[in-house]
């Protein structure tokens, strides 16, 4: 597969990443999903959403998370109109507190040292946004271009499709969410960990053990 990744590290001063399986469902992913790594990306590189999605298929994405200052519970009151009638529910929203990053994307070499290049002058063409997320961007720092991905079967602090999933590492103080997402208009799950390392049933590509995969999760395999 031919290209080059890149990895670099983002914080956040408060981040909502939102499940999306219906615009109600806004309970919180602990990690972004490629979708928003991508436009993350894109926004700084001045693409617009077509052009996002047209080209994000091209493109492998993911996410390791270094630091959580802390995560606030809050319940908000969802108000749905409907006619002549109003439905109301209470739903839990999870908003983290300066947590910190390790952001991988691989693809077209021209593309990827270009975005190196505005990450390094800190040339951005948007101030990187989450789509249907909340964040408020603080810093990027410690880029680096990476020349080769590997294969592996296990992965921390990250996350996997439910299905490849064999059985997680628990360490002291480690967290694991099962949460939905949408794949081709069905619901599928996803494992999200933190100071826990994941085994996984099949090898997933990583740029220096950050696992990468296709919009909106998908597994590429060689």
């Amino acid at each position: 597969m031919n290209g080059k990744g890149l990895i670099t590290i983002v914080e956040f001063d408060v981040a909502h990443f939102k499940v999306h399986t219906t615009m109600k469902g806004r309970t919180t992913y602990l990690l972004p999903l490629p979708s928003t790594i991508i436009g993350f990306f894109f926004s700084i590189m001045g693409f617009n959403r077509e052009t996002f999605i047209q080209k994000r298929n091209k493109f492998l994405a993911g996410a390791q998370i270094v630091n959580l200052k802390g995560i606030s519970r809050e319940n908000a009151q969802l108000l749905k109109l409907k006619p002549n009638r109003e439905t109301k529910t209470t739903e839990e929203v999870m908003v983290l507190f300066r947590p910190t990053y390790k952001f991988a994307i691989w693809g077209d070499t021209d593309f990827i040292e270009k975005l190196f290049k505005k990450i390094e002058s800190y040339d951005f063409t948007f101030v990187p946004y989450g789509g249907i997320s909340d964040f408020i961007f603080w810093d990027l720092r410690d880029s680096r271009i990476i020349e080769n991905y590997s294969p592996s079967c296990e992965i921390s602090n990250s996350y996997a499709p439910y299905d490849i999933v064999e059985s997680p590492s628990l360490r002291e103080g480690g967290v694991i969410y099962s949460l939905p997402y949408l794949a081709e208009g069905s619901v599928k799950k996803v494992v999200m960990t933190y100071n826990t390392s994941l085994n996984l049933k099949t090898k997933v590509l990583t740029l220096e053990g950050i696992p990468i995969y296709r919009v909106p999760l998908e597994v590429v395999t060689l």
